[in-house]
């Protein structure tokens, strides 16, 4: 069955993560996402991380599945007139490229919005485009991480900012994206607006991901703080690692509820006796005597005795895993965190899903990323009705690959 999306004509106008996630996704929900690539192509295609030695990246494939690829340069006018005449077919345009970038190229809204009345328009930027810093140069570790927040709050013990994780701002900006342009696109079919323009960042996309600190910042004045393991001011929501050196992390936000029944599952009648730790409000105010106790105790016995006793008494856990932990847990094939990708050759290969599942227009990748400039001379020959004789003279040209 065709996904939510199918019919749908995306041109995509973007390089490295955010701007490619949003048509990863649109594609995975069934859009047609043609993707315009210089003729050295996207950056993102050899990018060697974490020791890859691929032709295309795993970061590549994940973003870019499905996709249809075509090498034009925009810079000449014989190429620019091609991208006008692809705007002209399109539902949705969409780019991560600097806004300057895109004026100077004729790829603006107000430039494309003459083409095509109708088109959804997107935008995804490192600060905003009201912003003084909108044309400054970012990636998400600068706008996402950095500026926005995130690395002081988790900083560590000695001051020094955490390393982000690849990608991590640019994937929650690109699926927010998608669903802003999915949003545009059922205003215009209900009448509600022809063509607009839909527009996010990295910074909004932060602010928004740290919403209950920046929210108390902003209405309290209280400025979040990190704080320790042993100074959390309930330590029934901590994690512990127990006698086989493994971790589990305990769920208990509502600790006045589970305190009595807790206590008794680890066997510390101590604790419940103890005034110290009658309430949450007791606790949180001895909060590190607790945390040290519960160590000790939880460190008695391995992470299977710890759990399956939990469970048995419904003391809500999760165990804290590294990434290969996560590749054997169940739950997480269970939730369709992984999904079959043709692989070009007649098989298919696992990857990691796209977020969302539809329960009556199902989506499954239809293809594995494309080579650079893989679809050029059909899109042109199929879509614009471009003659085989042009298209060769735009490739002695150096218009297409």
């Amino acid at each position: 069955m065709p996904g939510p999306l199918a019919n749908i004509k995306v041109i995509e106008l973007a390089v490295w993560f955010a701007g490619p996630a949003i048509g990863g996704i649109l594609s995975d929900w069934g859009a047609d996402v043609v993707k315009i690539e210089p003729l050295l192509g996207d950056p993102l295609r050899g990018l060697s991380y974490a020791g890859e030695t691929r032709e295309l990246s795993s970061g590549f494939e994940l973003d870019n599945r499905g996709k249809r690829s075509m090498a034009i340069d925009l810079s000449k006018p014989e190429g620019k007139e091609l991208g006008y005449e692809l705007i002209k077919t399109a539902d949705v345009f969409f780019s991560n490229i600097r806004y300057s970038g895109l004026e100077r190229l004729g790829f603006d809204y107000d430039s494309l919005r003459s083409i095509n009345q109708d088109l959804v328009y997107g935008h995804v930027s490192g600060f905003g485009l009201e912003s003084d810093d909108s044309d400054r140069p970012t990636f998400d570790v600068g706008a996402f991480w950095a500026r926005s927040g995130f690395a002081a709050l988790l900083k560590q013990r000695d001051g020094s900012p955490t390393t982000p994780r690849g990608a991590m701002g640019d994937h929650a900006t690109g699926a927010n994206m998608a669903g802003g342009i999915a949003a545009a696109l059922l205003a215009r079919e209900r009448g509600l607006a022809r063509g607009q323009f839909v527009s996010t960042s990295l910074t909004r996309t932060a602010a928004y991901q740290l919403g209950q600190d920046m929210n108390q910042a902003i209405r309290t004045g209280i400025t979040p703080r990190m704080v320790p393991r042993e100074d959390q001011r309930n330590p029934l929501m901590n994690a512990y690692k127990t006698k086989d050196t493994r971790w589990i992390w305990l769920l208990m936000l509502e600790s006045d509820r589970f305190w009595e029944r807790f206590v008794n599952v680890i066997a510390a009648p101590e604790l419940a006796k103890d005034d110290r730790f009658q309430s949450s409000l007791k606790r949180a105010a001895n909060c590190s005597t607790l945390t040290a106790l519960l160590d000790g105790i939880l460190a008695r016995q391995t992470f299977s005795y710890w759990t399956s006793e939990f469970d048995a008494d419904d003391i809500w856990w999760a165990p804290v895993q590294e990434i290969d932990d996560v590749l054997r847990d169940s739950a997480f094939f269970d939730a369709g965190c992984v999904v079959p990708v043709p692989d070009g050759s007649g098989g298919t290969v696992d990857m990691v899903a796209s977020p969302i599942d539809f329960s009556t227009s199902s989506w499954v990748p239809e293809a594995p990323a494309p080579q650079l400039g893989a679809h050029t001379e059909l899109i042109l020959a199929e879509d614009l009705a471009v003659n085989w004789e042009t298209i060769s003279e735009l490739k002695v040209k150096g218009v297409i690959l």
